[in-house]
């Protein structure tokens, strides 16, 4: 899979499967149960791919819309929307649910539920710590107008603009740069 990882946590990057995230022209990754499922292997929230069906993709396409709308707003300082807000806390109560306490050596765990909601249960644990933690606050929207990917800032002072220096900052600095020459 050919998809770089550059959110910082695996809700930005499921909502980051769609390139660019603004315009009309995104194209999105998440085609098929079996793209789905090698986005869930190569980005880490499962170990090896899992079974979905047609019905599960388009679950996923829903809540990483609702995802989407909601870091965008966070990311723009704005409040989400009560109703996404809603959505995401039903999606992440259904994919809750559908894990099972089991023991493990000498306490007991959480087991990785099977299907769609072994992809999901982690892309919402991620969304859930990014908005109810201070990490909130370090969302970002790259501002790249054939881009608009969301990523966690992790520089130290917090000024971090790009999803990646060597993408799309390194393309603004070319724009600047001949815009100058120009004049």
């Amino acid at each position: 899979m050919d998809i770089k990882l550059l959110g910082g946590a695996a809700a930005l990057d499921f909502v980051n499967t769609v390139d660019p995230l603004v315009g009309a022209d995104g194209v999105d990754a998440i085609t098929s149960p079996s793209a789905l499922a090698a986005w869930g292997v190569h980005a880490g929230v499962t170990a090896s791919p899992v079974a979905i069906t047609g019905a599960d993709v388009d679950r996923a396409r829903s809540l990483r819309e609702v995802l989407t709308r909601i870091f965008v707003a966070v990311a723009a300082g704005e409040q989400p929307a009560s109703a996404d807000l809603a959505a995401f806390a039903t999606a992440y109560a259904a994919a809750l649910g559908s894990a099972v306490v089991r023991p493990v050596d000498d306490h007991y765990g959480f087991a990785p539920p099977a299907g769609i909601d072994a992809i999901l249960l982690p892309v919402l644990e991620s969304a859930r710590t990014l908005l109810t933690t201070d990490q909130v606050r370090r969302v970002r929207q790259c501002p790249a107008d054939d881009c608009g990917w969301l990523f966690v800032d992790a520089s130290r002072n917090g000024t971090r603009r790009w999803c990646r220096m060597d993408g799309c900052g390194a393309k603004a600095k070319m724009r600047r740069y001949r815009a100058r020459l120009a004049d």
